[in-house]
């Protein structure tokens, strides 16, 4: 009988635990499959982990082998677990690279020095250890790449790659811990670069010295260029030439005029003709480029002095923007109270240092490669665009400002000056509409100069103001006049004009942080916002690059807590009143104070023994306390509200899922017990 009834569950348990040996085994084998074949599968909001098709375009385009040796110290001894990690992480990105690169025959020699067809991938990926005295370790050396130090092992590692190509090779030094969709783009740009045989050429007309130089000490290293255009510079070639300048340089892409606060007609109408021959061309200006007061003007400072001169804040395009149909005050700032700033430092709101999040792109913006993907950009003391069309024009605003906006004086829209923000706000009265921070113009433009070249005209008014009648001369100035091409004065060709009312939209305190790593030589950039990338996906599309722009649109992997944020808002605004209340009756007992010390006649030390005195300075004081005592339990009451609203928060996230899987494990024993009972 034992044995009988022993057997049904001996079985059971056989039966058990042969289902578990079998479920091992298929968890052994797919960990395998996926490993061996690199399997991925990505489950992001935004498909973070999968190749964009700006970069399978890049791919396909391969006409020439790319090869790609990738350098790595893959120790467990020298790397922590998460570096491995990441390095595998890596790693599996040029797997999905090479996966989607596409093989072409090409006649290329055999082993015999023959020439013969064969099938060729356009992108190979050699991985290399560069263990110390290796061969491997002095290709590493010399191909460029440098020598980083785990901050968690303090081992020195190598973590990076060269691109080959039949023409070019370039090196990433040392891969920099940023989000996949960031690498992505240095890849692809890398790879972009090597197969390239020729770059495209930037124009950017400026009289500041945004490409670096001579740092007016001597014994001071030069000062690095501007991050925008070190940007620029690794896909395109790049030429500064000053506001000043009456020619655009030939083969130009596209032209980027930036602060112009020098220019002169002559300039202007340099800029006038190579839109009318179909040039695109980038414009920003600003009433009050808020870091002009950090730069200097162009000019050597001598050690111990003071800067020569500053830039001006103000940058306006007047002859040319009247003809585009632009209307811009050069001399008001716009502010908005909905897109406002905190400034930490002094713990307000400023309405003219803007944060703007996707409610400032517009429609057409959401429909523009340039804005569609734009979440958080940054703005500093901004002008603001308006348009009176003119005809073959087309007028677009990618990001505008709410409509609690309104235009205010440079002077007011220093926050850093006393009591600006305050005078700002006091004083503010909502325009009602949206204005134009970025906009973009296309189409056909007629000349901003119909007289011509502004330079020849003022030479023509001095030699018949001068009365010069020398036959000589002026058969020669005739034969030189025909010989001159005619000015344009009708577009050739369709142009584009893309307008950014902000100079400190580009600036480097405003963009970037740089960590160094010191004794390495390795300099990290920190992207605060969006600006740069917005920026550089305005060059892509002008100089028709869109493959690195749609790569670069998909880079932030952002995900604010923006509930938490409600919240914390929804809770300081609960107890916003009664605290402004008691700062207030903060404030008038220390200038009660004050005038009492103010007002006390000859020595205050004498006058403070007085009786009277002494009370009112005792009941003052003690107000004083209590006020500020309240204050304080505002402000305890305002956090920890804030934090009791995170704590439900985490509690019911730790808790649901057990919470559902427990009813279900309890629901499915209840029903699998009485179904057994029915038996």
């Amino acid at each position: 009988m034992s044995d009988s009834s022993s057997s049904p569950s001996l079985t059971r348990k056989s039966a058990a635990l042969i289902g578990l040996a079998i479920v091992f085994v298929i968890a052994l084998l797919v960990n395998f499959i996926v490993q061996k074949f690199a399997l991925r599968a990505d489950l992001t909001e935004n498909n973070a982990y999968t190749l964009s098709e700006g970069t399978k375009n890049i791919l396909n385009s391969l006409e020439t082998p790319v090869s790609i040796r990738y350098f790595v110290t893959d120790s467990a001894d020298v790397m922590s677990p998460a570096e491995r990690a990441r390095t595998q992480r890596f790693e599996d990105l040029l797997n999905e690279y090479v996966r989607h690169a596409p093989s072409r025959e090409l006649t290329l020699p055999n082993e015999q020095g023959e020439f013969e067809e064969q099938n060729v991938k356009m992108l190979t990926v050699e991985k290399l250890n560069p263990e110390p005295d290796t061969d491997a370790e002095d290709a590493a050396i010399l191909a460029g790449l440098q020598r980083g130090q785990s901050p968690e092992t303090m081992n020195e590692i190598f973590f990076g790659l060269t691109a080959k190509s039949l023409l070019n090779e370039e090196t990433m030094p040392f891969i920099a811990a940023i989000p996949e969709t960031s690498l992505e783009y240095e890849l692809s740009q890398m790879i972009s670069s090597v197969h390239s045989t020729e770059k495209k050429l930037i124009t950017v007309m400026t009289s500041m010295e945004v490409a670096g130089g001579f740092s007016g000490n001597f014994q001071a290293p030069p000062k690095q260029p501007w991050f925008f255009l070190q940007q620029l510079q690794e896909n395109y070639q790049v030429e500064t030439i000053p506001a000043t300048a009456t020619e655009i340089p030939e083969d130009t892409s596209a032209l980027l005029v930036v602060h112009p606060y020098d220019i002169t007609p002559e300039a202007q109408f340099a800029i006038d003709q190579y839109l009318l021959a179909g040039g695109d061309l980038l414009v920003m200006v600003d009433p009050n480029f808020f870091y002009s007061r950090a730069l200097g003007g162009g000019q050597p400072q001598m050690p111990g002095m003071p800067p020569q001169s500053t830039v001006p804040p103000t940058s306006d395009l007047d002859t040319l923007f009247s003809a585009w149909g632009v209307k811009y005050d050069a001399n008001q700032v716009l502010a908005d109270v909905s897109y406002a700033t905190e400034i930490l430092q002094r713990g307000n709101f400023s309405p003219t240092f803007l944060t703007l999040n996707a409610e400032a792109v517009s429609a057409a913006g959401k429909d523009s490669m340039i804005t569609s993907k734009m979440t958080q950009l940054n703005a500093l003391t901004p002008g603001a665009f308006e348009f009176e069309k003119k005809e073959g024009i087309e007028y677009a605003t990618l990001i505008q400002s709410s409509p609690a906006n309104q235009l205010v004086d440079p002077f007011d829209a220093d926050p850093t000056t006393e009591g600006g923000v305050d005078r700002l706000r006091e004083k503010f009265a909502p325009h009602g509409e949206s204005r134009a921070l970025i906009a973009q113009l296309t189409g056909t433009f007629s000349t901003a100069f119909p007289d011509g070249d502004p330079a020849a005209v003022e030479e023509a008014e001095e030699a018949s103001e001068d009365g010069e009648e020398n036959g000589e001369a002026a058969e020669a100035e005739a034969t030189e006049e025909a010989a001159t091409p005619a000015a344009l004065t009708e577009s050739s060709e369709p142009g584009r004009v893309l307008l950014i009312s902000d100079v400190d939209f580009i600036y480097d305190t405003n963009v970037v942080r740089i960590q160094e790593i010191q004794g390495f030589g390795i300099r990290i950039p920190q992207i605060l916002n969006q600006n740069t990338e917005l920026f550089a996906n305005a060059v892509d599309m002008l100089s028709g690059d869109v493959n690195l722009m749609q790569i670069r649109s998909r880079q932030s992997v952002r995900r604010p807590f923006i509930k938490q944020n409600e919240w914390k808002m929804e809770t300081e605004k609960k107890f916003q009143a009664e605290l402004a209340s008691f700062e207030e009756e903060m404030q008038a007992t220390e200038a009660e104070l004050q005038g009492i010390m103010a007002n006390t006649p000859g020595d205050i030390n004498e006058a403070m023994l007085s009786p009277e005195v002494q009370q009112k300075v005792m009941e003052l004081r003690e107000k004083e306390v209590i006020t500020g005592k309240r204050i304080r339990e505002i402000q305890k009451a305002s956090a920890k509200e804030f934090r009791q609203k995170i704590s439900i928060y985490k509690l019911g996230n730790t808790l649901i899922i057990p919470a559902v899987l427990v009813i279900f494990g309890v629901f499915f024993a209840i029903s699998r017990r009485r179904s057994t009972a029915a038996r």
